[in-house]
């Protein structure tokens, strides 16, 4: 699993079948405790409506992905967004 923010959105002019229904996005994974960014920004599939800027919990298991979608073993996805996440503010401790 990866924290990462929204960067933007991808079109595609041809998907495979089963992500016909499928958003994708520009997603920059990131360290959740340092706010710095984490690798290259990478692309995912959405179908829970995350946008620009928000937080989302990314799932890096092809299989959980696929799952995710409700598309068999031939769905090419290998990172799809698990949740949106609260934003978090990085160095304040919430709850004191």
């Amino acid at each position: 699993m990866l924290v990462a923010v929204v960067q933007g959105s991808v079109t595609a002019t041809m998907k495979h079948p089963s992500m016909q229904k499928v958003k994708l996005l520009i997603v920059q994974p990131y360290d959740p405790v340092t706010g710095k960014p984490q690798g290259l920004a990478q692309i995912a599939a959405d179908v829970l409506g995350a946008g620009l800027g928000s937080q989302v919990l990314l799932s890096n298991d092809g299989r959980g992905a696929q799952e995710m979608l409700g598309a068999g073993k031939d769905c090419p996805v290998r990172l799809a967004i698990m949740a949106l996440l609260d934003p978090i503010t990085h160095g304040e401790v919430r709850g004191r």
